[in-house]
Formats: structure tokens, sequence, C-alpha cells
């Protein structure tokens, strides 16, 4: 079996933890699926499908750090009844992921073109996250029953593995101009770190060879 390889790699990344909206904002110890297929249609300028890809990634960073960033808080006008933006800005702290390092597979060998000839700059979480495109190919892998996976999203539970349980979205509705995303499906997963990798047996693990040697991934259907 043929997988695109696409590796990144850029100065921070966030990815923003559902539900959390207020204190401290914190990222998520990887990227949901939901962040990468938004990646993927940054670069394409069209919104893909979950349908249209697998995905299968092992995201590793230098560590995380906290920043202070200035917000833009809304108020009521009270003569117009309107939103209207508050005149002294907030303050938020927000933390990131440094240096961090994307190995991203796709079984849709067609999506290289977005990545050879990206629309817009690749971004890891917000659009202040910038990163770059480091190396593009394909590759064959072969399938396995088990093997040691790291940096990646694995569904919750799984026997022989721990890390942060966290629900997020598989993917967004994204289709009606002018109106806001709806969740298209919600599913649990286990945040398994690079540091702390998890030996496991499941459906959808194939192995690949690189230049650090063979590695397990675990590939993804987010339509299933």
């Amino acid at each position: 079996m043929r997988l695109l390889h696409v590796r990144l790699e850029g100065w921070t990344a966030t990815f923003r933890l559902p539900l959390i909206y207020s204190g401290t904002a914190l990222t998520a110890p990887v990227p949901p699926y939901s962040t990468l297929l938004g990646l993927i249609g940054n670069l394409a300028a069209r919104e893909i499908k979950p349908h249209e890809t697998r995905i299968g990634y092992k995201f590793q960073s230098a560590g995380t750090s906290y920043d202070l960033e200035t917000t833009r808080r809304l108020e009521l006008d009270k003569n117009t009844g309107r939103l209207k933006a508050q005149r002294i800005p907030g303050i938020a702290t927000r933390q990131f992921h440094v240096r961090p390092e994307l190995d991203l597979y796709l079984d849709n060998l067609n999506l290289r073109e977005a990545f050879e000839q990206p629309a817009n700059a690749p971004c890891l979480g917000r659009s202040q996250d910038v990163a770059w495109i480091k190396r593009i190919e394909e590759i064959e892998v072969e399938p396995c029953d088990e093997g040691v996976v790291r940096g990646t999203l694995i569904p919750f539970p799984q026997a022989g593995a721990a890390g942060q349980i966290l629900n997020l979205p598989d993917y967004f509705h994204n289709e009606q101009r002018g109106y806001t995303r709806s969740v298209g499906r919600m599913a649990k997963f286990l945040a398994v770190r690079y540091e702390t990798p998890a030996h496991i047996k499941r459906d959808d693990l194939f192995r690949v060879t690189t230049a650090r040697g063979e590695e397990v991934i675990y590939l993804r259907s987010c339509s299933a």
C-alpha cells in the first residue's frame, strides 16, 4: 500500500482543547484529526471532506511554554443594542508547543499537489503558528497487527496504552458560507505522547520504514 508522507516543521504549534474558553488556554498534546483536515484544506484552498483521505501522523515538539497576548472582548452597546469591541483589550495566557515536527501520512495520493503548490501558508493550529514543508514523498507501507505508536491519537479505550483522554471532533461541517461551522462527529481518544510510546494491538496499523528505522502508525478514517 502506498501513502503520501509529508513532513512539516515550525516554530510554534497550538491545538485548542474544546470546552476550555476561559482562563489559561491549553494546547492538546497532539493535533486532533479535524485540525489536520483543516491544515490540508488550507493548502488546497477548499474544504477537505472526511471521506477523502485516511490520516496517520506522528507529532513531537521540544516542549511547551506560555505566552501572554492581548484579546478583544465584546460588549453590548446600550444605545444601539448591538455588540461592539470593548475599548480596553484584555490579556490572556496561552500555552503552545515549541519547535513542533509533524510527520503526516495520507492514503489519498492526489493530495500531493496541495503540498507541492500550496494556496496558503501551512499552519500548525492558529494562523500565527506558521510551518514549512520539509519533505514530500510517496512510500510503501505494510499492514501489521501490533506495534509501538507514539505522538498520535488512538481511539479510547485501548489496551496497553495510557495517555490523556480527550473528547474531540473527527471533522467539522463548513459548507454554508457566512455561517459558523458545526461538529460532524465527536469521538473519545487517547493522546499518546511522543515521549511515552505504547505497544498496542488493533486494526488499521501500518509499518513504515524511515531514515530512523521502522515505525508503526495508526491510519484513521475520519468518516467511518
